[in-house]
C-alpha cells in the first residue's frame, strides 16, 4: 500500500478539511492530497482519528458527509487500533505534557508513531505539535505547501 520508507501519520484535522468543503484549510487539503498520491507514503490513522473526523463532519456538515468520509476511511488498510498497551503510552505521555491544548488523542498520535517507528505528521495543528516535535523526532509532511 505505498512507500514503507515514507510512513505517515495523518491527524484528523487534514481529513476534516479535506471533506469539508467550507472548511478554511479545504484548498490546502487537497493540495497534499494531490501530493500523497504522487509520494505514495505509507499512511497510518487510529480509530480515535476516525472518531474525531467522522463527529466533527457530523458536527460542522452533515450526516451524510460524515458517512461518506467514514467509509471512505473504514475501506482503508493503514488502520490502527488503539489497544490496552497504546492506551496505556498515550497517557504516560498525556502525563509529561504541561500544554493544556496537546489533547489524549493527539498523545494517542505520538505514541502510536513512537511504537510504529512513523517519521512524520500531516496535521494543521503545527500550534500545538511543533514544540514536541525535536522531543518525539518528527517531521511534518506538510511543512511548507
Amino acid at each position: 500500500m505505498g512507500n514503507n520508507d515514507l510512513g505517515l501519520f495523518i491527524d484528523s484535522n487534514f481529513f476534516i478539511a479535506l471533506y469539508n468543503p467550507e472548511d478554511n484549510l479545504h484548498e490546502k487539503a487537497k493540495q497534499i492530497a494531490k501530493k500523497l498520491q504522487i509520494d505514495n507514503p505509507y499512511i497510518y490513522y487510529s480509530n480515535f482519528i476516525f472518531l474525531e473526523t467522522v463527529t466533527i463532519l457530523s458536527q460542522r456538515v452533515s450526516r451524510d458527509y460524515a458517512r461518506a468520509a467514514g467509509n471512505k476511511l473504514l475501506n482503508n488498510n493503514s488502520f490502527i487500533i488503539i489497544d490496552e498497551q497504546l492506551q496505556k503510552r498515550s497517557w504516560e505521555i498525556f502525563e509529561k505534557i504541561d500544554k493544556k491544548n496537546v489533547s489524549f488523542v493527539d498523545c494517542s498520535t505520538l505514541a502510536i508513531m513512537e511504537f510504529e517507528n512513523i517519521s512524520q505528521l500531516l496535521s494543521f495543528d503545527l500550534t500545538d505539535f511543533k514544540p514536541l516535535q525535536n522531543i518525539y523526532k518528527f517531521t511534518f509532511y506538510n511543512d511548507g505547501i
